[in-house]
This record gives C-alpha cells, sequence and structure tokens, in this order.
C-alpha cells in the first residue's frame, strides 16, 4: 500500500475534495454529514529509550509503529491493535480488533489469547497472528503506551474500488497516557503543530490517474506529516518516561 501525504489550507483541501467528487464516496464510518468527519484517537506505544519516535525523527526508511486505535469511549466497543510498518515507500499495515478489556489486561503485562468481543468479532488464526505479532514486539521493546493522538477524519473510499482512500484529518492534538488508565478519547491535550489540512491519498500499486490529476491541478506537493512525533513535541516531552 502507498499514501501520499500533503498539507493543505483549508480552502484548497475543500476545493480538492469537490474536484475528487466523482470519484470517491463516504467511508463506512462516516455520519449523515461526511464533511463533518469522525473521531480517530490512536494510543502510541514506544520503548523506555522512545526508540520508535527516533526513527521516524531521523527518517529510517525501514520502521514500524505500534498503536492502539479507537473510535469512541464505549467499554463495549472494540479497539484496534495495529503494526504499521514502511519499507522505504510502501506501507504494510496490520490489524486486529479486541475486546477493550482484553486489551487493557494486556497492557498491563498479562497477554491471553484472543477472545471474541461481545459485537460478535470473530478470532480467526490470522487475527490471532496479529495479536501475537504487537505483544511480542511490545514485549521485545518493553514498550509501554505514550501518547494518545487524536483527531477529526473525513473519510472517503472509492466509488469503484473501496481500496483507495482520500481522507483529510484535521484539529490533530495529542494527550499523555497514563500507565493502567482505562482506553479511552482523552477530554483535553495540547496542539499539535501542524498547520493545515492532513491530505492523504491511499492506493494499492497503481496510483490513480484521477489522484495524478488532483495532485497536478492543484500543484499538490509531498510532504512527512508525522503525527505522533508532532504531538510528543507538542505535549513538551509529556510521553517521556
Amino acid at each position: 500500500r502507498f499514501e501520499l501525504k500533503y498539507l493543505l489550507t483549508e480552502r484548497v483541501a475543500q476545493a480538492v475534495c469537490d474536484a475528487a467528487g466523482p470519484y470517491i464516496q463516504s467511508d463506512e464510518f462516516a455520519a449523515a454529514n461526511p464533511r463533518a468527519g469522525y473521531p480517530v484517537c490512536s494510543l502510541y506505544l514506544d520503548s523506555p529509550a522512545m526508540t520508535l519516535f527516533q526513527q521516524t525523527v531521523d527518517g529510517w526508511e525501514s520502521r514500524y509503529k505500534l498503536r492502539i486505535r479507537l473510535y469512541d469511549s464505549q467499554p463495549d466497543s472494540p479497539v484496534f491493535c495495529e503494526i504499521k510498518r514502511r519499507r522505504n515507500q510502501v506501507i504494510i499495515k496490520q490489524r486486529v480488533a479486541a475486546p477493550r478489556d482484553q486489551v487493557e489486561l494486556a497492557m498491563s503485562g498479562q497477554v491471553p489469547a484472543l477472545r471474541s468481543s461481545q459485537s460478535g468479532l470473530a478470532v480467526t488464526s490470522e487475527a490471532q497472528e496479529v495479536w501475537d505479532e504487537f505483544w511480542r514486539l511490545r514485549s521485545e521493546l518493553r514498550a509501554a503506551g505514550v501518547t494518545y493522538v487524536v483527531y477529526r477524519r473525513e473519510a472517503y473510499v472509492g466509488r469503484n474500488d473501496d481500496s483507495l482512500r482520500v481522507t483529510f484529518d484535521r484539529e490533530i492534538w495529542g494527550a499523555p497516557y497514563r500507565p493502567g488508565e482505562r482506553l479511552q478519547i482523552p477530554a483535553s491535550g495540547a496542539a499539535a503543530p501542524i498547520q493545515g489540512v492532513v491530505l492523504e491519498l491511499k492506493f494499492n500499486e497503481r496510483f490513480p490517474a484521477w489522484m495524478h490529476q488532483l495532485v497536478q491541478q492543484f500543484g499538490l506537493e509531498r510532504c512527512s506529516v508525522p503525527k505522533y512525533v508532532e504531538c510528543v513535541r507538542a505535549g513538551r516531552g509529556f510521553g517521556a518516561r
């Protein structure tokens, strides 16, 4: 998978969304008003030496992130353990849904076999493998929760290919994680020093012609927008242990 990032003004973001309209539709999580967006919250894990943070700062071409993603604070809603690997320009993301209370237990160091959630999520062999790999990497790094990264996402998929995604992220901020606390979207935090709207164009294999046309039409220039790094910096080191 490829993920191309651009930092836009609000005016340009609105224009890009309008121009992409014939090719995209709201994703399954969007509300009745897709442009209102929905909250995305990720708890990033890192080693005591902030190894993953530093690899991103140093621009390592091969690196990974460990994060736990949640979309609300309801105790019965599942959360998602994600391993996001970068190999040069290619992004490989593995993700497994799990009951929130089981993930909270695993964060304390007790990692049981993955079980199904109240929402009916089945446990497949592939899901179990991702679960095991996530916690293996966490143990290898001696990683713990560092920083919540929160933002509002306006998200779309391709009308004829739902593997294509166009997302606009706004209002990015971070908040510290305190060991032992429940997994929930924090009430407040520090705004990340990211001026503008983060556009991401995501696709497998070939860059679609209509995405290329958007880039050309609006003169978009790719950039790096490491949300985790910027949120740690915004908190003036609140993630350091």
